[in-house]
């Protein structure tokens, strides 16, 4: 194969990346818009968030009371590719936001985070909720408390 035609690979292949990057943004902006639509109420902020791991990132985009930040409708994007999709989750609705939610990898959980710093008038940063596993892959530590 010629330098033209390795040019060319390249060439199609950060085309599809492109392609890919905005169809995942509108999709983004499609369930952000849904979500507000759905519940544009007094009392009640949407905010969004994400979480980074190592392959793989979370997003969420939450509807909060603004007083209890209490879950009024949640969705969660997980996923390596753009073909990710959000999902649902109607299982954390009524559900505090500053506990932790069931069902929740330590990507989403991250993602919480982010999205509740975001709500207005958040001044300092909030601490990342405890998960189950090991933050490293080194095995748990032990500490001298």
């Amino acid at each position: 194969m010629s330098n033209t035609g390795y040019s060319l690979l390249i060439l199609i292949g950060m085309s599809l990346t492109a392609v890919g990057g905005l169809a995942q943004h509108r999709y983004y902006s499609r369930t952000v818009r849904r979500l507000a639509r759905e519940h544009n109420e007094a009392g009640s902020v949407l905010v969004s968030g994400r979480g980074k791991g190592r392959l793989r990132g979370a997003v969420v985009v939450l509807v909060l009371r603004k007083d209890d930040e209490v879950v009024r409708a949640a969705a969660v994007m997980e996923g390596a590719t753009v073909l990710a999709r959000f999902r649902d989750r109607p299982d954390w609705i009524g559900l505090s936001a500053r506990d932790e939610l069931p069902r929740c990898s330590p990507r989403t959980a991250k993602a919480i985070v982010d999205a509740r710093s975001r709500m207005p008038g958040r001044q300092r940063p909030l601490p990342v909720p405890r998960t189950r596993l090991p933050r490293s892959g080194r095995g748990l530590t032990r500490t001298n408390a």
